[in-house]
């Protein structure tokens, strides 16, 4: 079955900061209130909570986080098909690109471009071979990505000090890191 973003993009007032997902999971009913919300599991917004010190527990404080920072949302997947009933990026198979709602972010001012996936990063480059804005590559916000982040010799040497405790508290450092700028 051929599923349609019901998302496509957010572009606030004054956007610095473009943030690309995949596709919204679908959680057996609907994609949840909004972006990256649907499986109830996945860590963005409680990342971006922790980073802003704003809530963003429903559509509402999240579209005004993303106000109040700049920060635009869009995904790179605008139709997609799924392998298998689960939300794991390596499970879609694009349809369709989602250039139009991309364009639209771009072309609203943003200076950085931040990814959510390498999935999502190798699809925007094709898509974009010219591309000239500053691009970061975050931790996956996905509790999946919790097997690839403890095999990281980085996470392991800092949770070895006590720096970190788990994988939600390297995502976050490395969220403070790169969309703190």
């Amino acid at each position: 079955m051929i599923e349609t973003n019901p998302f496509r993009y957010f572009i606030p007032s004054k956007p610095q900061k473009l943030i690309i997902g995949s596709f919204p999971c679908y959680n057996g009913k609907d994609y949840g209130d909004w972006f990256y919300s649907g499986s109830g599991r996945n860590h963005f917004w409680q990342l971006l909570s922790d980073l802003c010190a704003m809530p963003a527990s429903n559509q509402q404080e999240k579209q005004k986080l993303c106000e109040t920072k700049g920060i635009a949302l869009t995904d790179i997947a605008y139709r997609i098909e799924r392998k298998k009933n689960n939300c794991s990026d390596a499970n879609l198979s694009i349809v369709e690109l989602n250039k139009n709602g991309i364009d639209k972010c771009l072309d609203a001012g943003v200076t950085n471009v931040f990814f959510t996936s390498k999935f999502v990063e190798r699809h925007f480059f094709a898509l974009y071979p010219d591309n000239k804005l500053k691009t970061f590559l975050l931790p996956s916000p996905s509790p999946a990505a919790n097997m690839h982040i403890g095999g990281l010799d980085e996470y392991k040497s800092l949770k070895q000090k006590g720096t970190l405790k788990n994988p939600y508290d390297y995502r976050l450092m490395k969220y403070r890191e790169l969309l703190g700028k």
